[in-house]
Formats: structure tokens, sequence, C-alpha cells
């Protein structure tokens, strides 16, 4: 039943993404964690109505996507000659690890809020015969 729950093209696809924005926002600014909220909304869109779709897909996402970001920022420390301290950058990224986990599951759930409310409200037009 949760097998059919989970979509994995919809967090594949986030997850792309938001390794993409995670290294941009990395390199410009220290502040990404807004981007897993949008990301998550998009997961959520893409997956469909039910909140309880979103909400799994949205941790999900959440899960893999903090870990791909967690891996993205180990290599940049340890490129920029940090690699000494590697297991204090690890303890020093789990707070915002559960922090992208939490904004992926508000966000799966917001975008399947909005698909929904997007699907109820479509006009019917009459078919042409």
């Amino acid at each position: 039943m949760i097998k059919d729950m989970i979509k994995w093209r919809p967090i594949i696809i986030g997850v792309i993404i938001v390794a993409i924005l995670y290294v941009l926002s990395t390199l410009a600014s220290q502040s990404s964690e807004t981007i897993f909220l949008l990301v998550g909304l998009a997961v959520g869109f893409m997956v469909g109505s039910n909140i309880k779709e979103g909400a799994l897909n949205g941790v999900i996402f959440g899960i893999i996507g903090g870990l791909v970001c967690l891996v993205i920022i180990l290599i940049i420390y340890a490129s920029m000659g940090y690699g000494s301290v590697i297991g204090l950058i690890i303890t020093s990224q789990v707070e915002p690890l559960i922090l992208e986990i939490v904004l992926g599951v508000v966000g799966g759930v917001l975008g399947s809020l909005i698909r929904a409310e997007s699907q109820k409200n479509r006009l019917v037009l009459p078919k042409e015969e």
C-alpha cells in the first residue's frame, strides 16, 4: 500500500533540482533551507491531491535531498582544505538536515493541497461534437 503512495519520479526530479540550487546558493550565500520548501512544493504538486502522499513523498524527498546536500557540503569543505574537521562539520549539519526534512514535508503537504484546490476549481468545458 505504501509502495503505491511513493512516486519516485517527482522525488528524483526534486532531488536533482535541490542539488543544483543548493550548490548555486551555497556558493552565493549560506542560507539555502528555503529551497527545500520551494522544491517540496513542486514535489507535492507533482505527486497529486492526497495529503498523505504529499507528506510521505515530502519526507522521502527531504531525507534524500538533505543527505545529498550534506555530501555536497562535505565535498566543498574538503576541497577548501577543511578535511581534518569533517567530523565537526557532520555534527554541525544535523540540525539543518532535520530542518530540511521538515521543510520537505511541509512543502509536500502544501503542494498536494495546491494541486487539490487547482483540480477542484478547474472549469469543465463541454466537449465539441
